[in-house]
């Protein structure tokens, strides 16, 4: 028995040993780490290897010896990894994002651009860039003519992890149309590039980091007398039109297309140097009338007066290096009523109130309530094209595309409000509704030819409502107070154009429209809408 005993222990003592130099003979081969690529979890690109990439991406860590992986930081920042899913030749790691807190180099020049594995072996580490947003540029300003020790200063987003900048003989115009991996043409490097503005933050319409920059350098001497400035940036490449001379202007936006008379006018865009004048129709607004940005990226006047019909339904601006023109300005076959005699008023009750400024506009609506308490049936404007059962004519499809989305055709007006709209604590609103002539004679229909303003209770008892949209907003979102301006809502909001085209609009015809104001709430507030030129519209997103 003690025999056995023995040799059993033995056994024991032996197994024990051996498992001592397995572990021994396992560590001595580990060997120290080692990061030989980086790829993405797309198997069409299992054979590629990757130097840079963006936030919030899935990537795999390729190298020697990862298995024992303990920390992985990538801008000398911890990751987290699933080490179920590591290997001895790979890690699956993702970039965290910067709503994770996660900070980029091109916003901290302490942290290194570099991915480090750390193992119980040893670290190794790998070049690697984690990117900032694409870069584009939006304008350049300076003064004419640009000669060599000018300073040139560069406006638009994401302008950071700037690799290269040069000015190059090929014009943007021709970058634009073209297809290349590398700018050629003769480069002109620009030097030494000074950040002015780095502002990073977070955009709360696209919830993502962007950055707002300016920048500026010393202009170098060019031999050519335009061509294109570009930013080669770790994000990806940007250029802008570049010329010695004026370079011809470019209109981005027009506040309004049909404004009333003494109306602010906002004009955007690019290279108003020295404007000369601004015309529209058979009306030319001269440059003493006109106020351009210090930044020569905006130019504002006061709407002087109308165009003669028949005119051309353009808005130009001239300055020494061109004219340029926006489209579908004050064009007159969008109207549906200017409620100077063009269209019928169905005369319901309560009845807006009809009121001239004594101005070439005529007439104008105008709701107007003092205290307005809850109510399901309020004041409102209610017209048809006339008493023989007309649709009103809409615009032509040379105007609007047939197949534009109704997401971009509006319904739209001229507004000035004074309103208790929009103060969070008035829950009155306004309530659309664009009948057919198949449907002049029912009753309005909800979320399909009937839309009022997205509203809905949060929370009736504590009087808590929201919107789709604020009340009377104009194309960005805002709703101003005491002054004219464009108001418009897609007729997409409407359940019988939702996901349709222009050219179901007009097979379906608008035979009426009313706009009237509703409040369900117990809370009371002030209502003085003035409405002018309701027309439909087209504003191509960009």
């Amino acid at each position: 028995m003690k025999q056995t005993i023995k040799y059993v222990s033995a056994f024991v003592l032996l197994l024990c040993c051996l498992n001592t130099f397995m572990a021994c003979s396992d560590d001595d081969n580990a060997g120290a780490p080692e990061i030989t690529g980086v790829r993405i979890t797309n198997p069409a690109f299992a054979d590629s290897l990757f130097t840079s990439s963006a936030p919030d991406s899935l990537i795999v860590i390729v190298g020697r010896n990862l298995g024992n992986a303990q920390r992985v930081y990538i801008n000398d920042q911890q990751v987290w990894f699933n080490s179920v899913f590591n290997t001895d030749h790979s890690i699956i790691v993702k970039i965290p994002s910067e709503d994770d807190g996660f900070e980029l180099t091109a916003f901290n020049s302490e942290l290194k651009d570099e991915i480090r594995v750390e193992t119980k072996y040893g670290v190794a580490t790998y070049a690697f860039k984690i990117k900032a947003p694409g870069p584009s540029i939006s304008r350049l300003q300076a003064s004419y003519p640009r000669v060599q020790g000018n300073i040139i200063n560069i406006y638009g987003l994401n302008l950071v992890d700037i690799e290269k900048a040069y000015i190059t003989d090929i014009p943007a115009a021709q970058l634009d149309s073209t297809v290349w991996k590398e700018i050629g043409g003769t480069h002109v490097d620009v030097g030494s590039i000074e950040t002015v503005v780095m502002d990073h933050h977070l955009n709360t319409t696209t919830n993502r980091y962007e950055t707002t920059s300016q920048l500026r350098f010393t202009m170098p001497n060019v031999t050519f007398g335009e061509g294109a400035l570009v930013l080669e940036c770790a994000g990806g490449i940007t250029y802008i039109p570049f010329s010695v001379l004026p370079g011809m202007p470019a209109i981005f936006s027009v506040s309004s297309d049909m404004p009333q008379i003494d109306e602010k006018v906002v004009i955007t865009g690019r290279d108003f140097v020295q404007v000369e004048s601004v015309s529209y129709g058979d009306v030319i607004v001269t440059a003493e009338d006109l106020t351009v940005s210090e930044s020569e990226d905006s130019i504002t006047f006061n709407f002087p007066k109308k165009p003669s019909q028949g005119s051309a339904t353009t808005i130009s601006v001239t300055t020494p290096g061109g004219t340029v023109s926006a489209p579908r300005f004050y064009d007159y076959t969008t109207i549906l009523t200017t409620f100077d005699g063009d269209a019928a008023d169905n005369g319901w009750g309560p009845n807006a109130e009809f009121e001239d400024d004594d101005t070439e506009d005529g007439q104008y609506a105008r709701i107007y309530v003092q205290e307005e308490g809850q109510q399901w049936w309020g004041t409102m404007v209610f017209f048809r094209k006339d008493w023989d059962g007309n649709v009103f004519p809409l615009p032509g499809f040379d105007v609007i595309p047939a197949t534009a989305s109704t997401d971009d055709v509006y319904l739209a007006a001229e507004v000035y409000s004074k309103s208790d709209y929009n103060n969070g604590s008035f829950w009155g609103y306004l309530r659309y509704w664009l009948p057919s002539v198949a449907e002049s004679g029912a009753d309005p229909i909800a979320d399909v030819n009937q839309y009022d303003n997205g509203f809905e209770w949060e929370d009736y008892d504590a009087g808590i409502g929201k919107f789709d949209r604020p009340v009377l907003s104009d194309i960005n979102g805002n709703a101003p107070t005491g002054r004219w301006y464009r108001h418009v809502l897609p007729l997409s909001v409407f359940g019988k154009y939702t996901g349709k085209t222009y050219q179901d609009v007009v097979n379906d015809g608008i035979q009426q429209f009313r706009i009237q104001s509703i409040n369900q709430s117990t809370s009371r507030g002030k209502i003085d809408v003035r409405m002018d030129n309701v027309r439909i519209i087209y504003i191509p997103k960009q």
